[in-house]
């Protein structure tokens, strides 16, 4: 990969998505595994076309249901997993320490390009107008570089909010509408929402076609599969 796939998928996967590194006598490889839930499908799937964008690969979305529960139930959901050696660039940024953390050093590589795929992950709006941003790290530190990050990119400046286990940031409706005006050239097009402030249309948030795969037979209980080879 060059320096423009690594930026792509550093945008892609620095809200979301698992990168496990394995060790094998031949070198080893990165495993991404991307979730989601049902209401979620559409998305997933945009998410799993912009990967396939920088890495071509015939891993595809498939069902799973987590392990019955002492009530019997379970729970479908959407898996994307896929392994390859060419993720360790974008590992060794996401994971500097053998940990998810964001940095200084991967977000200055991004753009606002690059923005838009965190707000479409972790934005949420509020009836008065303003808004709050998750997924933005495990710690204040965290959140505050990409307070600032946000800030350099789009002019909105955002709260820190440490009320929960995890930081947030906080927008007024000001700063919300400055932010989505910036963003929203590079919207996924199954969130635009998010950028608008509209009302969602049911159809961009869910996918008949990736849900018709649970009807195909018994989904495999999570934990069944083996990796998924670029």
């Amino acid at each position: 990969m060059d320096a423009a796939d690594v930026r792509g998928l550093l945008g892609l996967l620095l809200a979301d998505g698992s990168l496990v590194s394995y060790r094998t006598p031949g070198g080893g490889y990165i495993q991404l595994t991307l979730t989601a839930g049902l209401s979620e499908s559409a998305f997933l799937e945009e998410k799993v076309e912009e990967f396939k964008h920088f890495i071509p690969t015939k891993a595809e979305i498939l069902p799973y249901r987590t392990q019955t529960r002492a009530n019997g139930r379970n729970t479908p959901f959407l898996r994307f997993r896929v392994s390859t050696n060419k993720l360790r660039p974008v590992y060794n940024l996401l994971y500097p320490r053998g940990e998810r953390l964001i940095t200084q050093t991967a977000l200055d590589l991004l753009g606002a390009s690059a923005a838009a795929w965190p707000w479409a992950e972790g934005g949420r709006l509020e009836a008065d107008g303003s808004s709050s941003l998750v997924r933005v790290g495990q710690t204040p530190d965290e959140a505050g570089l990409v307070s600032r990050w946000i800030h350099m990119l789009t002019g909105a400046s955002s709260q820190l909010s440490d009320e929960r286990i995890k930081p947030r940031l906080i927008f007024s409706p000001e700063q919300t509408e400055k932010l989505q005006q910036a963003l929203i050239p590079y919207a996924p097009r199954t969130r635009t929402h998010l950028f608008t402030g509209d009302v969602p249309d049911v159809s961009t948030i869910r996918s008949a076609r990736t849900e018709l795969l649970l009807g195909q037979g018994d989904s495999q209980p999570e934990g069944n599969e083996t990796a998924s080879v670029a």
